[in-house]
């Protein structure tokens, strides 16, 4: 109802230029304890504010690569993490790229990737903050995720409003590095220095037949520490299979199965003199997020073959991925028990 009263509006006259915006975002979250090392320290609620300057594209190749207008752009952000003694500040300057759905009506969706740098101002030491086994080096490296809801207030003003999850490590460079994990609420309000128009726009053929019912095979894996020796590192390897079905424009339901090989317990059982089978085995239903090439999946799991039982019989897994114009499919994903995550793995498949 809103699209043809947003149409008609001045500032839509230019529908070949882009947007550009700049923003203010606030965070507020928690720690997520995911390993037993960093609970006792886990227990703050950080807090951020976030600014920000993107380039919101409007021509027909950006939909179509993203079935959605995207932002491209960059932020920069200051996160306390409510612990000044151990934990202490984090400086980041992200790239991310943003795809809107629905851009041209005044309430729309966004979904954000982005990495960059970050500046951690109380790194571990051994003896001055020996606490500290999220990060070790100054220089960090984060990863987020959002996804957000947006209202336009009028031609220029939105005001933005969802959740982030944000993970910063060093990835391995020097140990301790566990990473901090924080998910957020998120509220901001972004202006745009230069209007532009969103036209509604249709599928090409090629990215309708991505849209269809799909079939999936990935390998994943990652390095995880072992439980005797936190410094070192050991694989975790695994496959995954599953069906992923569309129910609407942007969402499919999965389900399917996975088998994982972690080494980290098979050290853990060889030590204890423990001869049964380290690996797992579960099933997955679940739903995916469909945007283009790129899909935010979200998944239960339940064990079906646990020898050595888990945490708990069931988990949760979250789920970024990038599609390519053939078969291939890129991704990372994040295995947790309730709120405590157990890895966060990078994956590779095919798709048929």
């Amino acid at each position: 109802m809103w699209a043809p009263a947003l149409a008609g509006a001045a500032w839509q006259s230019d529908s070949t230029r882009s947007a550009i915006n700049i923003g203010l975002t606030g965070h507020s979250g928690f720690i997520i304890p995911h390993s037993s090392d960093i609970k006792d320290i886990s227990g703050s609620n950080p807090w951020g504010i976030e600014a920000d300057v993107s380039l919101h594209f409007t021509n027909e190749r950006a939909w179509q690569y993203l079935q959605g207008y995207p932002r491209l752009g960059a932020a920069l952000a200051y996160y306390n993490f409510d612990n000044p003694d151990v934990l202490g500040s984090a400086y980041t300057l992200l790239l991310y790229v943003e795809p809107f759905l629905s851009a041209h009506r005044r309430f729309s969706l966004s979904f954000r990737f982005g990495a960059g740098l970050a500046y951690m101002d109380n790194i571990y030491h051994p003896e001055t903050n020996p606490d500290n086994l999220f990060y070790s080096t100054r220089v960090s490296f984060p990863l987020e995720v959002n996804l957000l809801g947006n209202y336009r207030l009028n031609e220029r003003w939105m005001l933005r409003a969802g959740g982030t999850y944000k993970h910063i490590s060093n990835g391995g460079l020097r140990q301790p590095n566990k990473g901090i994990n924080f998910p957020s609420a998120t509220l901001g309000l972004n202006y745009a220095l230069r209007p532009a128009a969103f036209p509604e726009r249709q599928a090409s053929a090629g990215m309708r037949e991505q849209q269809e019912r799909n079939f999936l095979v990935a390998i994943f894996g990652t390095g995880k520490d072992r439980r005797d020796e936190p410094s070192r590192k050991l694989p975790l390897l695994g496959i995954s299979a599953y069906v992923s079905q569309p129910i609407g424009r942007i969402s499919a339901l999965t389900g399917g199965a996975e088998w994982i090989a972690d080494y980290t317990l098979r050290k853990h059982l060889q030590d204890e003199e423990d001869g049964r089978n380290f690996q797992r085995g579960a099933l997955l239903v679940g739903h995916e997020l469909r945007i283009g090439r790129f899909r935010f999946n979200q998944q239960l799991g339940v064990y079906v073959y646990s020898p050595y039982k888990a945490r708990d019989p069931v988990y949760q897994r979250w789920g970024l991925e990038y599609h390519t114009a053939g078969h291939m499919f890129y991704g990372i994903n994040l295995k947790a028990h309730r709120h405590v995550a157990d890895f966060l793995d990078a994956r590779v498949g095919f798709r048929f």
